[in-house]
């Protein structure tokens, strides 16, 4: 159970509002107002990778992935909004609320277009090698993805209407940690599916380099790939610790612990995949190869050997 509710902070909102000698800012929702520079900086880097995602999302026609980092940039400059909105007063209702709600929910968006590209990934090196069809990873993780954002949304819905309403919002409060628990469950089963995919590809393709018609820069971007997952997971387990200890918690009360590990963790995470989009290396492939162009070129390659 969560303490330190969220109907404690909403009450004194009530109470307070703007900063003053009654209302001090510590006993504001953060205990600081947000700053104006950092959340500024970061509402605008959002606002710019969501223009350069959309731009090429739709030149390189990968509508998955579009909409995967538009509505997670957009959700992360509504939110920032938000924050904006509490530096002149650390007690506003409705700037906490959208910056809780869209910044916690935008990092699933981000998951969901990272796990798109197992399945590019797949296509790419053959099915043959994986456990599953590539479109099975997708309809797996991003149902885990969207179970995650509905916890994650249910949960803040939940805890906010209960906190407005002045009733005890531990119910939300313990969805909202299911959602974020389940995000980074969902992360970690990605990592294992992935590793399975890269030891069963790796003995047949680790003398030859990557298949043909594969980018020549492919490495590249499964390095992109995997600092961007790191960042949102180390962003993602922040925040289950963060919210484990109560909606008043230390370690919620520290700005600079936020921008890092929140703001600029995402920011990583989404611009090295504008730099290496998914669309340049992994999705200009229309067809794997089957299993029957597989064997044959086995075969080739095994009579050239002899």
């Amino acid at each position: 159970m969560l303490v330190n509710t969220l109907h404690t902070l909403v009450a004194r909102e009530r109470d307070c509002e703007s900063v003053s000698d009654e209302c001090p800012v510590t006993e504001s929702f953060y205990g600081y107002a947000p700053s104006y520079p950092p959340n500024i900086a970061l509402l605008v880097l959002f606002g710019l990778a969501l223009f350069v995602h959309s731009a090429q999302g739709y030149y390189y026609r990968t509508w998955g992935t579009l909409i995967a980092f538009s509505l997670g940039c957009l959700s992360e400059v509504i939110g920032y909004g938000g924050r904006i909105m509490m530096h002149n007063n650390a007690y506003d209702l409705n700037g906490f609320l959208l910056q809780i709600c869209c910044i916690s929910l935008a990092p699933a968006f981000f998951s969901a277009a990272i796990y798109l590209c197992l399945s590019g990934i797949v296509r790419l090196y053959g099915e043959s090698f994986a456990r599953l069809k590539a479109n099975q990873y997708t309809y797996i993780f991003v149902a885990c993805d969207i179970l995650s954002l509905a916890l994650q949304g249910a949960g803040g819905g939940l805890s906010s209407v209960a906190a407005q309403n002045n009733e005890d919002p531990t119910t939300g409060d313990n969805v909202m940690m299911a959602g974020l628990s389940f995000q980074v469950f969902s992360l970690l089963l990605f990592a294992i599916a992935t590793i399975d995919y890269y030891l069963r590809v790796r003995q047949r393709y680790q003398n030859q380099g990557p298949p043909q018609g594969a980018h020549p820069r492919i490495r590249w971007f499964y390095a992109a790939l995997g600092l961007s997952y790191t960042c949102i997971m180390i962003r993602c387990i922040y925040r289950v610790i963060e919210l484990s200890n109560g909606w008043n918690s230390s370690l919620m009360k520290r700005q600079t612990d936020f921008v890092i590990l929140e703001g600029i963790m995402i920011v990583v995470a989404v611009y090295i995949l504008n730099i290496f989009h998914p669309g340049q290396y992994l999705f200009t492939r229309n067809k794997a190869p089957s299993a029957e162009s597989e064997e044959e070129e086995q075969k080739s390659r095994i009579g050239s050997e002899s």
